[in-house]
């Protein structure tokens, strides 16, 4: 039976980039974001490569998102082999403007969401004896910087309880990981260039140059090194590897 694969965030930047690379490794993908458009053009990318794609277009922070993401998975394919928490939200602002909203909305997207669909799609996962979840995270999980608390401290939720799920389900067959990355070249990116152009005078080379030096290889990540990752947390053969804090970052985070 092909395995099913279920990407949040899977409409741009790293997700669409897992998705395009699972499609040709032959898994069965439930895509699933906000964006309609850009939802079905990665269905429809998905597709031509091969793959069997179905799209659901819902806001995850709704509380019933998870139970919504477990059944139309069912409905289509059956039971997920892997669940890839993609879909997040990351904005700076000093603490000063870090209101209460504000930290909500880094928790709802970036904390209960992936939650809650793990609460709801684990159980059909342990009776078909096994599955893999990866959850995205951050070299903000593991360290603090500058006018991000609120995203930092919703990863570092995050990361927490994938550790802690890793040892409450390590006998039934389903393995919890976290991917760490540092700077990708997503949109994302583009617009923390732009907002470090914005309030800090330095042109887009500058700003750029800024965020490579946080790395020893002094470089920004691909997408395609994020979606290589997931592919093989998602294979048999990783099944040895669950509570880890996989870091993508050139060696900026030592642990």
């Amino acid at each position: 039976m092909t395995p099913t694969v279920i990407i949040t965030g899977a409409s741009r930047g790293i997700g669409k980039a897992i998705a395009t690379d699972l499609a040709q490794r032959g898994y069965n993908l439930m895509l699933v974001a906000r964006n309609e458009g850009r939802l079905l053009s990665v269905r429809d990318e998905c597709a031509k490569i091969g793959a069997k794609a179905a799209v659901l277009t819902i806001d995850l922070t709704r509380d019933d998102a998870g139970a919504a993401v477990r059944d139309a998975t069912l409905d289509t394919f059956g039971p997920a082999w892997g669940l890839v928490n993609n879909a997040g939200m990351a904005e700076s602002a000093p603490l000063a403007k870090s209101d209460d909203d504000f930290l909500r909305q880094h928790m709802e997207l970036n904390f209960y969401a992936p939650m809650r669909i793990m609460r709801s799609v684990l159980p059909r996962m342990i009776e078909t004896k096994g599955g893999r979840v990866i959850n995205m995270c951050s070299t903000a999980a593991l360290s603090g910087y500058p006018y991000i608390s609120a995203y930092a401290a919703s990863k570092h939720a995050l990361l927490g309880a994938t550790r802690a799920l890793a040892k409450e389900f390590a006998q039934k067959g389903v393995t919890f990981n976290a991917i760490c990355p540092g700077y990708v070249r997503t949109e994302v990116w583009e617009a923390t260039i732009k907002n470090i152009v914005d309030k800090t005078g330095l042109d887009e080379v500058q700003a750029e140059d800024k965020l490579k030096k946080l790395s020893p290889q002094y470089r920004i990540f691909e997408p395609a090194e994020i979606a290589h990752t997931v592919a093989f947390l998602l294979s048999e053969e990783s099944h040895g590897i669950t509570g880890q804090a996989i870091s993508i970052d050139g060696g900026e985070i030592e642990h």
